[in-house]
């Protein structure tokens, strides 16, 4: 009868996600025919493009004084300052160098971004990152770092939303990890902060995702990964991970290997697959561990996520953007570092990474997208937001056991800087019933 309800449940969803995507569009073409009716061409040029001298007046004074010319090429030097939850601040530099392409009018074709920062239980890390642009959509990234104490990383990323021409999508993903930042808490929602375990998580592998178009804006995905992950006590000796769950550290604590195949429908109308300003984003994907097939289990993982993107009469001066996640695990009992999580890189930014574990999730994002300064940077289309957001999250044993009496509220206020076609920076400041935290990051998913 269970089944019967979850059936009938997704099933109804699905209908009235439909309805609910066709009721947004209809919206959007009235926006769109109300906003061409309104503006003639050149406004409607000068709009998108933002050319306009009196919309980039700021940032451009700013960047006079902050943009370096080296030989051609742009260089920006950034500051770095952030209060982890996990390790505490974080401070240093990055300079960024921007390369221009002198054969396509001074585009630029990629972006060098290295970095040195200090953390007190890291000591210094070195990283270096570099961004390539082969075209307007696909994207390239290199990035490399060391500290210290602990700390090290090799990653590769490689997306192409148009190979051979095409609407077919391909990514790819390479990883050699040793994250210091990871924390274990305990099972469920009302496990305590004060319970925190610090831990050194290793993950070795990587993936690959094929995407190949159905209808319109319909796709079928499919994704294969491998990878060997274990944990390690971590560096913050008062909270380390043996100590506090010995029995997490006996099962996980040598290496498990990981090799799942997952499946995907989706359907995707986004002007932009990494900095969508409108249209809609569904997914529903099964993910699927066997040991027979190379895993050390047998689980199943179900992720349902739509996302949505409403531009106000095309304006760009203020978007909204919405994000519900369902997720469950069935299958035998499994790593809690691979269980659904909610916490700072989860979805819940005012709580520590790994804060809530658990068997099911539930994660509702909103944010709105205020566009204060759009201007031509570095041969960029740069543009500054404040984000005021709210995340709310919770984790349960099961779908059937996820409650509103247990949620956890997350408010705060992210300052955004877009420099399209590919890379988003963001400072977020969020408080809450853990506390306050504030993150930096490059290239945030949402």
């Amino acid at each position: 009868m269970k089944k019967v309800f979850v059936i009938i449940f997704f099933i109804s969803l699905n209908l009235y996600s439909y309805e609910t995507k066709k009721e947004i569009k209809i919206l959007k073409e009235v926006d769109k025919k109300e906003f061409l009716k309104e503006k003639n061409k050149e406004e409607i040029v000068n709009i998108v493009t933002s050319t306009q001298l009196a919309q980039q007046g700021i940032l451009n004074r700013i960047a006079d004084k902050l943009v370096f010319d080296i030989k051609g090429n742009p260089l920006l030097i950034l500051p770095i300052l952030d209060s982890s939850k996990d390790l505490g601040v974080n401070f240093g530099f990055m300079p960024v160098v921007a390369l221009r392409n002198k054969e396509k009018s001074g585009d630029v074709s990629s972006v060098i971004a290295p970095s040195i920062s200090h953390n007190k239980y890291l000591g210094y890390t070195y990283t270096y990152r570099h961004y390539l642009f082969p075209t307007e959509k696909s994207l390239f990234v290199l990035r490399a770092s060391l500290s210290d104490e602990a700390q090290k990383e090799l990653f590769v990323h490689y997306y192409n939303p148009e190979i051979f021409n095409t609407k077919t999508r391909l990514n790819l993903e390479f990883r050699n990890w040793y994250n210091p930042k990871s924390s274990f808490y305990g099972y469920g929602i009302n496990s305590s902060k004060d319970d925190r375990g610090s831990y050194i998580f290793v993950l070795k592998g990587g993936e690959l995702s094929l995407t190949l178009p159905l209808l319109k804006d319909i796709y079928f995905d499919w994704t294969p990964s491998y990878y060997k992950n274990m944990i390690k006590d971590g560096v913050v000796s008062k909270d380390r991970f043996s100590l506090k769950y010995p029995w997490e550290y006996l099962l996980y604590h040598k290496e498990k290997k990981f090799f799942v195949n997952k499946i995907s429908l989706l359907f995707d109308n986004t002007d932009h697959p990494f900095i969508p300003k409108i249209g809609s984003y569904i997914i529903f994907s099964m993910g699927f561990s066997r040991k027979n097939l190379g895993s050390d289990y047998d689980y199943s993982l179900y992720t349902l996520e739509i996302k949505d993107y409403y531009n106000y009469k095309l304006l760009d001066k203020s978007i909204t953007a919405v994000r519900f996640m369902l997720q469950w695990q069935t299958g035998e009992n499994i790593p809690f570092y691979q269980m659904p999580t909610a916490g700072e890189s989860t979805g819940l930014r005012m709580a520590g990474d790994g804060r809530f574990v658990d068997r099911a999730k539930m994660l509702f994002n909103i944010e709105q997208r205020f566009t204060v300064v759009k201007a031509p940077v570095m041969r960029f289309l740069t543009e500054l937001e404040i984000t005021p957001f709210l995340d709310i999250a919770t984790v349960a044993p099961k779908v059937s056991k996820i409650s509103t009496g247990n949620l956890k509220y997350g408010p705060g206020i992210a300052f955004r800087i877009v420099l399209r076609p590919q890379i988003v920076g963001t400072a977020d400041l969020a408080f809450g019933s853990e506390g306050f935290n504030s993150i930096v990051k490059i290239n945030y998913p949402f």
